[in-house]
């Protein structure tokens, strides 16, 4: 298993650590005990002085070193004042000892530290010196440091040497505890130090590196948008700079690599796309040739094909059925010498015609040619340019036309016919209404003079029936009237008398004149009246005609118990100005104001709703006919609508039904809607009303 960074570094640490704390704590010990050794160097050595000057005392007074007395006990109270003091002992130049702190260092080997002490230069009688030595006490080997100071006798000569040493064990004990003790205090300042260091290395440096190697790892994934934040330390803070920097490189670089890989897809589709629909174009042109070829052969027109050269380069089937030459015949000729044989007048128009399609243009024109076996027609041409290969052709096709111009001729004259039937029929109506009126006025005078003076010495049997002959002349009367009507309206020979107009007072007038037809037929009438509306301009009498054939239509076609609505209001439309439209100039705003009458009844359908508005519409079925105004469902002479419709396009309005339909089980109703200018011909006064306007 690999071993991480951390615990690489940590154990380098603790082992850098241990060393240098082991070997500075060994080199402090060494120092210790070389201090120690000198410190009891010195007092042996002061000892040792101290004993010389007293036997050298003596000796002063004449006496003999051997003959002298107590120098054992002096050697055993020196011993017993200093416990770290192993022996004292006095012996004479040639090595033998004379006086001992203790028997068993009698056979202190002095000879041979004299010995050594020459071989390194001194000499017995040389002054103080030190060595080492061991000895066997009581059967032991000891390693004993030993300090000898020569004695000197009355006439300055070194007779003997005073001896005064310590064990090596007294060393070794007194290390001991300073070993332990330095011991200790290296374990502490190691686990200290490895402590510190190992905090000083997590946050320092493995929780930087670990942020870095974290960031590394995301970006070397794909993650280049990973932002590695700011650390304490300043040179792994600079190196996650850099790598954000080549973070945001890379992802750059990614973009910009999808980007073109992308786009060299996107070209490498197209390619493809390109070279699919070249490969469908290719087949497609082959089959459109062959197509051409076969629609220009089977084509119900006759086609000719002209090249640049003004030469016939192809004629179809039917181009030899329509001029009645085979197409050998006419294949190779110049585009002159066709038309001359074909006997087309105004030649030179003609060739113009080819030239300017050979251009572009697209020309279609109408001539007359002469086929092969004789016999005029009129065809129309189609002459435009198309591409073969390099080249620019003109193909010309050529239709008979000449049943239909013979049609267009008999439409012509049916419609002149027509139009000279409905002016006879304008004048039958005028001549008609004209010569019912003095009779019908004879009738209904009599009428009413037998009814009302002669009614007291009439049967009532005979007075009944003139009151019939009275009520049907007055019928008679209306359906004249509107006759008369329609034939002012048509011609423009009805006059308005304008006039300032209250339209809701004229509402309500006309649903009070029908109040007795509503009773009849129990509908309900509701009437919705915006009294803010202004006054318009108009013709009162004529808008009452305009109001009652409404509000009659509206009796007729709604079954008894049914409910008919009559409302106003004023809006804002948009309609041009006189000759707006030629001039081109903008539309803009007028105030109209607006009756609906909304009714329950049979509906009407919607093909129907923009014909009910024409004269005589409602004669079909004479069974259904009826000129009472409570006859449901009852068809009239079809001039009421009509007459309306007139009235309100001579006051420069408008007027329109909508209905879903018809349906006389479920009475969708129907809704009339009339809008009226202000004044006649979109009245100049609307904006004065604008605050009006809800």
């Amino acid at each position: 298993m690999k071993m991480t960074l951390e615990k690489r570094i940590l154990l380098f640490s603790f082992l850098i650590l241990f060393l240098a704390i082991s070997i500075g704590s060994g080199m402090d010990i060494m120092a210790l005990r070389r201090d120690h050794v000198n410190a009891l160097h010195l007092r042996s050595k002061g000892l040792a002085t101290a004993l010389k000057s007293n036997i050298e005392k003596v000796l002063n007074l004449g006496l003999e070193l051997k003959d002298m007395t107590g120098v054992s006990e002096k050697c055993r109270e020196i011993i017993e004042g200093n416990q770290d003091i192993a022996y004292c002992l006095v012996s004479d130049l040639s090595g033998k000892v004379l006086f001992a702190s203790d028997p068993r260092f009698m056979n202190f080997p002095a000879r041979q530290l004299q010995s050594d002490q020459k071989k390194e230069g001194d000499h017995p009688g040389s002054g103080v010196y030190k060595n080492r030595v061991s000895v066997v006490v009581d059967g032991v080997g000891t390693s004993f440091y030993d300090s000898a100071v020569s004695v000197v006798g009355p006439y300055g000569k070194p007779i003997a040497m005073a001896h005064v040493g310590f064990s090596e064990q007294v060393v070794s004990d007194k290390m001991k505890g300073m070993v332990l003790k330095t011991l200790f205090l290296l374990a502490v300042s190691l686990f200290t130090s490895f402590s510190l260091i190992m905090l000083f290395m997590k946050k320092y440096v493995m929780q930087p590196i670990s942020v870095l190697l974290k960031g590394v790892k995301q970006i070397s994934e794909g993650a280049f948008d990973t932002h590695i934040g700011e650390v304490e330390v300043y040179e792994f803070n600079e190196l996650a700079r850099n790598v954000n920097i080549m973070s945001q490189f890379l992802k750059n670089r990614d973009a910009e690599i999808k980007k073109n890989y992308q786009d060299m897809e996107r070209t490498f589709e197209e390619l493809q796309a390109s070279y699919r629909k070249l490969e469908r174009l290719s087949n497609d042109l082959e089959r459109s040739e062959e197509l051409y070829k076969s629609l220009m052969e089977d084509a119900s027109d006759a086609i000719v094909v002209i090249g640049g050269d003004e030469s016939v380069r192809m004629v179809n089937k039917m181009a030899e059925e329509f001029f009645g030459y085979e197409a050998k015949e006419l294949l190779g000729l110049p585009l002159t010498k066709m038309l001359l044989l074909l006997n087309i007048s105004n030649i030179p128009k003609v060739h113009r015609i080819f030239r300017e399609a050979a251009q572009g243009a697209h020309i279609a024109e109408e001539m007359q040619l002469c086929k092969k076996e004789g016999g005029a027609m009129v065809a129309m041409l189609h002459a435009s340019s198309i591409k073969s290969g390099s080249e620019n052709v003109v193909q010309a096709i050529f239709r008979d036309v000449t049943r239909e111009r013979e049609i267009i001729l008999n439409l012509e004259k049916s419609s002149a016919d027509l139009a000279r039937l409905n002016r006879m029929k304008d004048s039958f109506l005028g001549l008609a209404s004209h010569e019912l009126k003095t009779p019908l006025t004879v009738i209904m005078g009599y009428s009413e003079l037998i009814t009302t003076d002669l009614a007291d010495r009439m049967d009532k049997t005979v007075l009944e029936m003139v009151v019939n002959i009275a009520n049907a002349a007055s019928r008679l009367d209306n359906i004249i009237k509107d006759m008369v009507d329609v034939s002012m309206i048509d011609e423009k020979r009805l006059q308005l008398k304008v006039e300032d107009i209250q339209l809701n007072r004229l509402i309500e007038a006309s649903v009070n004149e029908l109040r007795f037809f509503f009773s009849m037929r129990k509908q309900e009438v509701v009437v919705n009246l915006d009294e803010s509306i202004p006054t318009i301009r108009g013709d009162a009498l004529r808008l009452m005609q305009l109001l009652s054939n409404i509000l009659g239509n509206a009796i007729k076609f709604t079954p008894d118990g049914g409910k008919i609505t009559i409302s106003t209001s004023a809006k804002y439309l948009l309609r041009g100005k006189a000759g707006s439209e030629a001039s081109g100039e903008g539309r803009e705003h007028h105030l109209f104001l607006e009756i609906t009458v909304t009714d329950t009844g049979i509906g009407i359908d919607r093909e129907d709703q923009l014909r009910v508005f024409e004269k005589f519409y409602e004669v079909g079925n004479i069974q259904e006919h009826s000129s009472g105004k409570v006859a449901f469902k009852a068809k009239g002479a079809g001039l009421g609508l009509s007459i309306a419709k007139g009235i309100v396009d001579m006051h420069g309005g408008e007027i329109w039904v909508e209905s879903t339909g018809y349906n006389p089980e479920r009475f969708p109703g129907s809704t009339f809607h009339i809008l009226l200018p202000l004044a006649p011909g979109l009245g100049e006064n609307a904006t004065d009303y604008s605050r009006l306007l809800r």
